[in-house]
């Protein structure tokens, strides 16, 4: 191995774990600054325990200046503590090995705390402390080696290899971190994209809401401005107009609040007797509407799955609402339940007058429904995705709709 791919070796040692956690950063969008933090640390620590127990070396047994890289990448990103528990090992690393002398080791590695601490606060994370830092180090450890003998104890061709290992050193130090900077500027650049979107689609909702609400509280302002408490007419036709613009405005923001704040408390189910409560509470509906129930259970069957009751009660009452009012008059909703070894599916199946811009569904405030609020859907559909399952929606113009829920049984989300 020539002292190139020496070189190269070591730059991976250092590299892998920081490769690993900038990867992590990137795919975690609910990472913590806590726990980047200690990713980060344990990304330093990875990186000197690899370049102390596996780093190379043409001359010798153990590197000589490779393992101070951790240390310039703790200071570059403005780890103190770890910088001093890596300059301590570090110190007792050079004191065990090659006998440098303890007092000076320390005085050295206090003099490169010094020397961050001074840049730090005038220059900022910069290269010019990066190469500061390496030319610092590469001329000490030659005072270091020449003062305890080492260099002496080298053939010329060993000599020469020394010297250039220690030139290879400064270029190789500067390449990580050149590469780790790039690497951090990628994922902070990434991550501020992300930011952006999450803020346009904030302001979006946002606007939406705002023009959800600005309708029934215009339709309500006009009509007070019309309205004349003397007479009589105006209190029984406006008011209860006013009322129902009132009741939207409110549904609205429940509706809205319910999504914003979903909160899933999972236990043990039957899922076919919450079918059963929620159809029975529809039963007079379907009645008055001559809407014709196909709906049969083994009564001795249960078909046990871990979820919430309520929450997913009030997706059942959604859909079966949302196909009871597609029913026009007479008609008949289907719902059947069939089970794999993994799977749960349940499968409402209306013959109403089916959804229109069915490419819409799930969209926050799209409905079809004189008085709808647009967020029953997506509400169900953040509710399903929470208990790891899938909701789709089927429909024809005019012929139906057909909407399948599949649930886990091990509560593992569905590819």
């Amino acid at each position: 191995m020539n002292i190139f791919e020496v070189e190269l070796l070591n730059v991976i040692f250092i590299i892998a774990p920081f490769t690993i956690y900038l990867f992590y950063v990137a795919y975690n969008r609910n990472i913590s600054k806590k726990e980047n933090k200690l990713f980060l640390e344990l990304a330093l620590f990875s990186s000197l325990y690899l370049s102390l127990k596996y780093g190379v070396t043409t001359v010798g047994t153990v590197p000589i200046l490779i393992v101070n890289i951790p240390l310039l990448i703790a200071f570059w990103f403005n780890r103190n503590f770890s910088s001093i528990i890596i300059s301590i090992i570090l110190v007792l690393y050079y004191y065990t090995y090659f006998d440098f002398n303890l007092a000076t080791l320390i005085l050295e590695y206090l003099f490169y705390y010094v020397l961050y601490l001074v840049f730090i606060t005038y220059y900022k994370k910069s290269f010019l402390f990066a190469s500061t830092f390496i030319l610092s180090k590469m001329v000490l450890v030659v005072i270091q080696a020449k003062y305890v003998g080492l260099m002496e104890l080298f053939t010329k061709e060993q000599l020469g290899t020394f010297l250039i290992s220690i030139g290879l050193f400064y270029f190789s130090a500067l390449l990580t971190i050149y590469l780790i900077k790039k690497g951090d500027d990628i994922i902070k650049y990434h991550m501020n994209v992300k930011k952006l979107e999450e803020n346009e689609q904030i302001q979006v909702s946002l606007f939406k809401i705002t023009h959800e609400i600005k309708n029934p509280i215009a339709v309500c302002k006009g009509y007070l401005d019309m309205f004349d408490v003397n007479n009589m007419e105006h209190s029984k036709k406006y008011i209860p107009i006013i009322r129902s613009e009132i009741e939207r405005t409110l549904l609205l923001l429940q509706d809205f609040l319910a999504v914003s704040k979903l909160k899933i408390e999972k236990d043990i189910l039957d899922i076919n007797l919450l079918l059963e409560d929620v159809v029975y509470n529809f039963k007079t509906i379907m009645k008055e509407k001559k809407i014709n129930l196909d709906f049969v259970l083994d009564e001795d069957e249960e078909l046990f799955i871990n979820g919430d009751y309520n929450r997913l009660s009030q997706v059942i009452i959604n859909v079966l609402k949302n196909s009871i009012e597609a029913i026009k008059l007479e008609g008949t909703i289907k719902i059947r339940v069939e089970e794999t070894e993994r799977l749960v599916k349940i499968n409402i199946q209306d013959d109403g007058i089916g959804i229109e811009n069915i490419s819409k569904i799930g969209e926050p405030f799209f409905t079809t429904k004189k008085n709808g609020t647009g967020l029953g859907v997506p509400l169900s559909q953040e509710i399903i995705k929470a208990h790891g399952g899938k909701i789709k929606y089927f429909s024809k113009l005019n012929q139906g709709t057909l909407v399948t829920i599949t649930l886990p049984k091990d509560l593992k989300a569905i590819d």
